[in-house]
């Protein structure tokens, strides 16, 4: 009866080395594409809308950074993205978690915001920002005021 037995065992593994083509492992494209089902699953999006910049007379580019909260990875997202005709810009497959956010604006703002924000998979958040106010640069508006400075008034000048 033992000698049945392990010869059923020993034909059964046979059987199964033969039908596994890639010796027990997962092919890397079946790796991949259910990797990337489990990140489109696990991910949301962050709409960030700004308050006060209008998109039609001046274009502003920002770089993004978005670091994780638990210091586990650095650097997730570091791209710039421009504001769109409604004022903001949209990033989208965000892994689900909490993250710091930095929002550096470059171009006529100069500002840089920076946030915690909670990325729910399958949802979409919406961040609001106000930006500080800014004006165009023209040389033909500068005024430089004129101040006149007494010598006689100078410390060094005085032997008080």
């Amino acid at each position: 009866m033992k000698q049945l037995i392990t010869f059923v065992a020993l034909l059964f593994t046979a059987f199964a080395s033969l039908a596994n083509d890639n010796d027990g492992k997962v092919s890397s494209q079946a790796a991949s594409s259910s990797a990337a089902s489990t990140k489109v699953m696990n991910a949301g999006a962050v709409r960030f809308q700004f308050n006060n910049i209008d998109a039609q007379n001046h274009a502003d580019s920002m770089l993004v950074i978005f670091d994780r909260f638990d210091h586990t990875g650095a650097g997730v997202i570091y791209q710039v993205f421009a504001a769109d005709q409604k004022n903001g810009f949209d990033i989208s497959a965000i892994p689900a978690g909490k993250y710091y956010v930095t929002i550096q604006c470059m171009g006529l703002h100069h500002d840089q915001i920076q946030k915690t924000i909670t990325v729910k998979r399958n949802k979409n958040e919406k961040i609001k920002i106000a930006l500080s106010a800014t004006e165009l640069f023209s040389k033909d508006n500068v005024v430089i005021p004129t101040t006149y400075t007494k010598l006689s008034d100078l410390s060094i000048l005085n032997n008080k």
